[in-house]
């Protein structure tokens, strides 16, 4: 972590690889953090045809909250999102000023993300596409660390992350 930048935690990766669910619990370990999940920063209907996956709103959005978790007394934030794309990273990074963003990629095997996705009960017409987007993020590799989640409890696989980042 950098100096006397604010540090951020990304945690990206295809849907369903566990970004919230490692993010939360990251944040629960760690004193005077904040914790923000960008799928919740861009609930707005209709997405633009230009953007529809809704970085700008959630950067916006994103931009506009995170100076008030440092007022509000924390030392670290800890983010939750799909980034897809080296791009798209650098759209959020740069909404951040003063931020030193490390972006976390979680990954699982093509199996246990299908089961995952799966198990959600919710969406599940959507698991061929995580993978696929799964094999892209493989292929980009834009992120500081990569962290294998598969058979790994949420736990151990925040401890693992923990442990590179700081």
């Amino acid at each position: 972590m950098a100096g006397d930048r604010f540090p951020v935690l990304w945690l990206c990766g295809p849907s369903g690889v566990g970004k919230s669910t490692v993010g939360w619990e990251i944040h629960t370990q760690l004193d005077r953090s904040g914790f923000v999940d960008t799928d919740q920063l861009g609930l707005c209907s209709p997405a633009p045809a230009d953007d529809p996956a809704q970085h700008r709103i959630k950067a916006r959005n994103l931009a506009a909250m995170w100076p008030h978790y440092r007022e509000a007394g924390a030392d670290r934030l800890v983010v939750s999102g799909i980034l897809e794309s080296a791009a798209v990273a650098r759209s959020y990074t740069r909404a951040l000023p003063g931020a030193a963003v490390t972006l976390c990629r979680l990954r699982a095997g093509s199996s246990e993300l299908r089961e995952r996705y799966l198990r959600r009960g919710w969406l599940t017409h959507l698991a061929e596409a995580a993978l696929r987007e799964a094999a892209e993020l493989d292929r980009e590799d834009f992120a500081d660390l990569c962290v294998d989640t598969t058979g790994l409890p949420v736990v151990a696989v925040a401890r693992m992350v923990l442990e590179r980042w700081v």
